[in-house]
């Protein structure tokens, strides 16, 4: 009771509204990605855990985040077109994406489980998820529930973008590491990191400036060029989805 009091006074919608608003776009995504998982599902419990660990990742983001703006301050001046794009690509793009990452491959790479290629898609779309849900909330607590809405058009399934390019080149960096191609699995891991960046970079770089139409018409080419790129990479790494089992994979 308290609870839903706070929200109407704060958001001036129902509390249980508002949650919805904030988690749903990114659940109704996640499961998108899960249900074309047809080989072998993941277990539930393995999913919602990446969930529960993509929330987490924030608090890793927001210290390198913290870090990263610090340094930059300090060697270059904010009107300097070089400090913009280490923010962007760098510091956020880099800093999010790796932080996903690290607790993505920390409680999957090891595992029994992960034995298909598809299944990194869903690893990294989970925890893209649960990092998505939190960094909506807290916009919401930040900025009222206003910004939920697109947010949920444009934010969420951005972040679930970004996750398929990770979730390739992971199952890719397994398939390889499988097969004994330990340089091919090396060079997966950093692209399963730095792809998932550069698309995020470019997102915010252009989203920072849509008062202008030049960089307004770019933000709208460049999302659904990337939405599209994405649909179709979960469509064929599905269907193209094998047991990872012995060094004889196809390569």
């Amino acid at each position: 009771m308290l609870l839903e009091i706070l929200f109407e006074l704060i958001f001036e919608i129902p509390a249980t509204r508002a949650i919805a608003l904030a988690v749903l776009p990114a659940l109704v995504l996640l499961l998108f990605v899960r249900k074309k998982d047809q080989l072998e599902p993941e277990p539930p419990k393995l999913v919602w855990t990446l969930v529960g660990l993509g929330c987490a990742s924030v608090l890793i983001a927001m210290l390198l985040e913290t870090a990263g703006i610090a340094v930059l301050n300090a060697v270059f001046n904010k009107e300097n077109l070089l400090f913009h794009l280490l923010h962007w690509f760098i510091v956020v793009g880099i800093g999010e994406e790796f932080s996903k990452y690290i607790v993505m491959r920390l409680k999957t790479w090891k595992s029994g489980d992960f034995n298909c290629l598809y299944d990194g898609m869903v690893y990294a779309a989970a925890v893209s998820a649960g990092f998505a849900l939190t960094e909506n909330v807290i916009y919401m607590i930040r900025y009222g529930a206003g910004v939920l809405l697109m947010r949920g058009i444009v934010s969420i399934p951005a972040h679930i973008s970004f996750s398929v390019f990770m979730g390739v080149w992971y199952g890719l960096a397994r398939r390889y590491a499988r097969a004994h191609m330990e340089q091919k699995a090396r060079q997966s891991h950093c692209l399963a990191v730095l792809v998932p960046a550069a698309a995020h970079g470019w997102f915010d770089l252009l989203a920072s400036n849509l008062q202008e139409t030049l960089p307004l018409i770019l933000f709208i080419i460049f999302v659904i060029a990337m939405f599209i790129v994405a649909w179709r990479l979960i469509m064929r790494t599905a269907e193209q989805d094998h047991y990872l089992t012995t060094s004889t994979d196809r390569i």
